[in-house]
C-alpha cells in the first residue's frame, strides 16, 4: 500500500511498471495525465514538464473502434526495422512539432496549435497508425473550420481531437456526429489522483 505522503513521480512509477506488467508496451502519458492532471509536456522515459494553459478550445470525436496499443506499437517498431531512418525521420520531426506546439499553448496561440497537429497527423498517417474512420472524422472537423485535428493515443480507432474556434464548435461537433463519430463533452486542466484519507 502507497504511502499518503508518496508523490506524483512515485506513484507514477509504480502505476506505469503495473501497465508494462499486463500489456507489455505504452507510452505512459495515460498514466501520467491520470496522476498529473491538467496539462502535461511528456517525454517517455525523461519528462513529466505540467503547463499552466489556459482553457484549451478541444473537441474530442470517439470513432466506435476500441484500438489495440499493443499491436499498433508492434507494427510500428516492424517498420523501423525495415526501413531505420525513414522512422526515425518521422519521429524527429513529430519532437520538433511538439515543441513548438508546447510554446504555441503557453502563448495560447491555436490557430498555430491546429496548424501544427495537422502536420502531426500526416506523419501518423505515414507511420500507418491511423484509419478510415479517423480520417473521416477529422477531415469533417477540418471542414467544417476546425483549426486541426489529429488522431490521439496510439491511433487505429479511439479518438480523434481538434480545435475548434469558439463560433465553429457547435459545426464542427455536427460534422463529427455526421461522419459517424460520437462527440465527448470532455474538460480540460482536470485534477490529477489524490489521497482521501477517512475522518
Amino acid at each position: 500500500m502507497l504511502r499518503p505522503e508518496v508523490d506524483n513521480q512515485t506513484l507514477f512509477d509504480a502505476a506505469y511498471k503495473i501497465v508494462l506488467d499486463v500489456q507489455g508496451a505504452g507510452s505512459g502519458f495515460d498514466v501520467a495525465a491520470a496522476v498529473y492532471g491538467g496539462t502535461l509536456y511528456y517525454v517517455k522515459g525523461s519528462t513529466i514538464e505540467p503547463l499552466v494553459i489556459s482553457d484549451m478550445p478541444l473537441i474530442v470525436g470517439y470513432t466506435g473502434t476500441k484500438a489495440d496499443t499493443t499491436s499498433l506499437i508492434a507494427d510500428v517498431a516492424k517498420k523501423k526495422a525495415v526501413n531505420r531512418q525513414k522512422v526515425e525521420r518521422i519521429f524527429d520531426a513529430i519532437t520538433k512539432l511538439t515543441d513548438e506546439a508546447k510554446l504555441r499553448m503557453k502563448e495560447g496561440d491555436w490557430e498555430r496549435v491546429g496548424k501544427l497537429m495537422d502536420f502531426n497527423q500526416e506523419y501518423l498517417r505515414d507511420l500507418g497508425v491511423s484509419s478510415e474512420k479517423l480520417e473521416s472524422l477529422i477531415a469533417a472537423a477540418k471542414t467544417a473550420g476546425a483549426w486541426g485535428a489529429k488522431l490521439s493515443g496510439a491511433g487505429g480507432g479511439d479518438c480523434m481531437i481538434a480545435l475548434a474556434p469558439s463560433d465553429k464548435k457547435e459545426a464542427i461537433s455536427k460534422a463529427i456526429e455526421n461522419a459517424g463519430g460520437e462527440v465527448i463533452d470532455v474538460k480540460t486542466g482536470a485534477e490529477g489522483v489524490r489521497c482521501e484519507l477517512p475522518t
